[in-house]
């Protein structure tokens, strides 16, 4: 198997938008031809951590981040999956196939051991790395994060696109991609409108945080750079939610932390609930009053736990708690 490649994003990120040509953007050439690229935010000799964005969404959805990834004493580094952002599509993903990615980009960027972290759509990607990766994966952060949803009724509570979305997914998931495809070329030519009615549809706790100016111009940025996969990478997104994971969250080995708002109307804190339950190592924190982009707020107390479970003086692992 022939070793990844690696270049500056620079001429490659100009065309896609403003933010494409920033100096943290990467770009590597996969086994298979694919182009992966991240983000590198944080301290660089920081303990690392590899966070996962959202359906859809980019790396950019996490620009905000250096900050709190400093502060915490991490190097975050954040991947567009396939076929987001410049990481390139690939046809017929699966969680492994994920991990493998993964893996490749961890020993690429010199990481031995690390934690993961993923949000909403990117959570069952991060169960996936902790399930499969545990030699090197040493805790995981599921934040905002969609739970196994192959079972009928397991979509209730979510809004009624997102259920509608997963019970097309569960059998006819190609039927998804028109729409999803639609709504990705929306984001990318009236991002302003799109965020507008995201702060409508997600509620009065996430629509102040979409008011942040840094959480907002990250959320611009993803969407203007909304690549022109997007739509058929949200339709396997769904199809991997509504369908057999390919692993058991019970035979997940390594402590995973579980951060849910109790005011989430895009991913109902039911989901959240059930996958703790079923983690044997695991942390649920819900968090009273907090919508699906937490992270936003809670980033760095995210980052100091994973970091300390990380070294071995994390809480212990197995006791849910709330967060006051």
């Amino acid at each position: 198997m022939s070793a990844p490649s690696f270049t500056s994003s620079g001429s490659v990120g100009e065309a896609a938008g403003p933010l494409e040509s920033a100096p943290d953007t990467r770009v590597m050439v996969l086994p298979d031809g694919r182009n992966l690229a991240w983000l590198d935010l944080g301290d660089p000799a920081g303990a690392a951590v590899v966070a996962f964005h959202g359906t859809p969404g980019s790396r950019l959805q996490l620009a905000f981040a250096d900050g709190a990834a400093s502060a915490a004493g991490v190097r975050l580094v954040v991947p567009d999956r396939p076929g987001y952002g410049l990481s390139g599509y690939q046809r017929r993903p699966t969680h492994f196939g994920w991990v493998e990615d993964v893996r490749r980009l961890a020993d690429h960027v010199g990481l031995s051991t690390f934690a993961v972290l993923g949000t909403s759509g990117g959570g069952p990607h991060a169960a996936a790395c902790a399930r499969f990766l545990p030699e090197r994966v040493r805790a995981a952060a599921i934040v905002s994060g969609v739970a196994p949803l192959a079972e009928a009724g397991t979509e209730a509570g979510m809004v009624p696109l997102d259920a509608l979305l997963v019970r097309l997914s569960r059998r006819w998931g190609p039927l998804a991609r028109p729409g999803l495809s639609v709504l990705a070329t929306l984001d990318r030519r009236w991002p302003e409108r799109m965020i507008g009615m995201m702060e409508r549809s997600l509620g009065a706790a996430d629509a102040a945080v979409m008011r942040r100016p840094e959480v907002r111009a990250a959320l611009l940025s993803d969407l203007r750079a909304s690549a022109r996969t997007t739509g058929a990478a949200m339709a396997q997104d769904y199809a991997l939610w509504a369908r057999d994971w390919g692993f058991r969250l019970e035979d997940v080995t390594v402590p995973v932390y579980v951060w849910h708002g109790d005011a989430d109307q895009d991913v109902p804190i039911s989901q959240a609930r059930r996958m703790a339950k079923r983690i044997p190592k695991s942390v649920l924190h819900e968090c009273p009053g907090e919508g699906h982009l937490l992270v936003a707020s809670h980033l760095q107390e995210i980052l100091v736990e994973l970091v300390g479970a990380e070294s071995g003086g994390g809480g212990s692992a197995g006791e849910p708690s709330g967060i006051p």
